[in-house]
């Protein structure tokens, strides 16, 4: 009984930082790309700036996971 409530106990901790952790990174890279496009209005920027949220929102979810064991 004591070990199954030590292992739900550690697999919610891990569960709240990698959440934790993830979510105020991405909210930062999210918001910089929103500021940099209504500084500077072009097509382009905005393709390359969805493809960079993507990549560096995966990074930074592999970067959540690894820190978190």
């Amino acid at each position: 009984m004591v070990q199954d409530s030590m292992s739900l106990y550690f697999l919610f901790n891990v569960l709240h930082s990698i959440i934790s952790v993830f979510f105020k990174e991405t909210i930062l890279v999210v918001a910089f790309f929103f500021l940099l496009n209504k500084t500077f209005e072009n097509e382009h920027l905005k393709k390359v700036s969805a493809w960079m949220i993507g990549i560096i929102t995966l990074i930074i979810l592999v970067f959540a996971v690894m820190i978190s064991y």
